[in-house]
């Protein structure tokens, strides 16, 4: 079965302060949901390239490696993703596999 990387991205705004605990509850069970094989959370960090480093935009706010039978079915998941509630997005990546 293949893997699949879910990276989500923050949307523009922050998650309103009296929606926090109903966004949380949500990243709980959306996780259980996705039985998923590995997960993080991040948090700022830095960006580094060839001619040096710079803060982190803090746009990538996490990621889960999952396992799904195709990119469709991976993509079709991705879309109750609690973070498109707020205007973030997730990229839907596919292991790339050895074969």
């Amino acid at each position: 079965m293949p893997s699949f990387i879910f990276i989500y991205r923050a949307g523009p705004d922050p998650v309103p302060a009296d929606r926090v605990a109903e966004n949380r509850a949500a990243w709980q069970e959306w996780n259980a949901s996705l039985q998923e094989d590995y997960g993080i959370r991040t948090a700022g960090g830095r960006l580094v390239t060839a001619t040096g480093q710079t803060d982190a935009d803090g746009v990538i706010r996490g990621a889960s490696m999952v396992d799904f039978d195709s990119l469709e079915q991976a993509v079709s998941a991705a879309r109750g993703a609690p973070n498109l509630a707020f205007g973030g997005s997730v990229e839907v990546l596919e292991e790339l596999s050895q074969r």
